[in-house]
């Protein structure tokens, strides 16, 4: 019986809507301004692309690296971190099937730090990984290695990293 009660309760609150109560037909059907509207969520997934990740998080915290493919080996490539939020991208562009050899290390010991995720040239991602990682290309196109820190441990990654790729 409470139930019912309750489900009764819902249903006459749900269609007994006071914003409309004394307003005429055509206020009633006036389109309402988005400006005015204040109760709304938005939900951003920044798991799916690159690209919502990166509109995701200000520019400053993405330090950007761009590769041929054609001039790697790359042997201890420096870049600085000065917070926990940074993270570095490295792009290799037109990368031939294969396996691609990364190496991070970084200038403090016992640092939390690793290969986030690797994105595939069709957008689809891999990871996370260690501070090491031996992958298969299996298209050819341009891989993105995202190198930041692990929100699963503690410890900083601020300082100097030092990132070697290989064929």
């Amino acid at each position: 019986m409470l139930f019912i009660f309750l489900v009764s309760a819902s249903w006459l609150l749900s269609c007994n809507n006071s914003s409309n109560l004394g307003k005429s037909s055509d206020e009633k059907d006036a389109v309402v301004d988005p400006v005015m509207v204040r109760d709304s969520v938005v939900i951003v997934d920044s798991i799916t692309s690159m690209d919502t990740a990166s509109a995701i998080m200000p520019a400053e915290t993405v330090i950007q690296v761009q590769i041929p493919a054609e001039t790697l080996p790359v042997t201890r490539l420096p870049k600085t971190l000065t917070s926990d939020q940074q993270s570095i991208h490295v792009t290799i562009t037109d990368l031939e099937v294969g396996q691609l050899r990364i190496s991070i290390n970084h200038s403090k010991p016992d640092v939390n730090i690793r290969i986030s995720q690797v994105i595939r040239p069709d957008g689809s991602m891999d990871g996370p990984f260690g501070q090491q990682l031996v992958y298969d290309i299996k298209q050819r196109g341009n891989y993105t290695v995202i190198i930041n820190k692990s929100n699963m441990a503690s410890g900083s990654q601020v300082g100097d990293v030092f990132i070697t790729m290989e064929r």
